[in-house]
């Protein structure tokens, strides 16, 4: 997992550790992933990964589920192992896959600015104000969504700067840490791998249904649905009110069943469904 600030050689430095180690490499291709089967514009999750929160994604959480797609494409990306991803805190998406090795790269803000300006002719004022931009909106994205910081050294395994250090040294010191004993893939790794990316494919797909807690094991599923909100009126007996309860509670057991036994991994599920109450 790269990290790296806009225009600091992380896409050519994640490409050349993926190439020397034979492993697959990507960022974009995981929001097109996320874009087509989910449906949703690649234009609107870029944005999900660029800006930071408005008010109204505050209240209704629109971020967090674009984020639960990429997450979601991501883990199926990297299933097969063997993967180099440098979008932006790729890091955070996957907490619990402890042995992907994190890596930050930063570059001197002369050296950032240059780099811009080469690719888009532009003033050195005007590219310094671009990369300011964009590194605020990061810092403002990560804090809201993770509760860190993204500078924060502690995130990291190596952090890499390229002042009188090459981008070919810096790829040797990623390859030399990668092949490491400590970021190996073990059995046991990998069917936490699998078990993960089946829970979080699982959650995706009841968004339009409700928000579920999933856990799975080797296929074995259990989902567990929060108690719904509903809103009293001043027409309903008692008796009506738990009929539309008990419906309620049906139905949505019966949908989360339906749509959770179409995905292949699963073998087994078991749904627990709490009933609605008034409010």
């Amino acid at each position: 997992m790269i990290s790296r600030g806009s225009f600091s050689h992380g896409k050519e430095i994640a490409e050349k550790v993926a190439e020397t180690l034979g492993y697959q490499c990507g960022s974009r291709e995981v929001l097109l992933a996320a874009s087509q089967f989910f449906q949703v514009s690649e234009k609107k999750l870029l944005k999900t990964l660029h800006d930071a929160p408005g008010v109204l994604e505050r209240l209704t959480h629109g971020r967090e589920k674009y984020i639960a797609y990429i997450r979601d494409a991501l883990l199926e990306h990297m299933q097969e192992d063997n993967y180099v991803y440098h979008g932006h805190a790729g890091h955070l998406f996957i907490p619990e896959i402890t042995n992907a090795l994190k890596v930050r790269i930063i570059a001197d803000m002369d050296e950032r600015v240059a780099l811009l300006r080469q690719r888009q002719k532009i003033t050195k004022d005007h590219a310094l104000a671009v990369i300011r931009e964009e590194d605020r909106h990061r810092t403002e994205w990560t804090r809201y969504l993770y509760r860190v910081d993204i500078e924060d050294p502690r995130l990291y395994d190596i952090i890499v700067h390229l002042g009188t250090m090459t981008i070919e040294d810096a790829c040797k010191i990623i390859c030399n840490a990668a092949r490491c004993k400590s970021f190996k893939t073990t059995p046991e790794i990998k069917r936490k791998f699998i078990n993960l990316a089946l829970q979080s494919h699982i959650r995706v797909s009841l968004q339009i249904l409700c928000e579920a807690s999933v856990t799975a094991h080797d296929g074995f599923v259990h989902v567990k649905v929060p108690a719904q909100k509903l809103t009293k009126t001043g027409y309903a007996t008692l008796q009506m009110g738990k009929e539309l309860k008990e419906m309620i509670q049906s139905d949505l057991t019966k949908e989360t069943n339906e749509i959770v036994r179409k995905i292949p991994e699963v073998k087994e599920v078991v749904c627990d469904i709490e009933p609605p109450f008034f409010v």
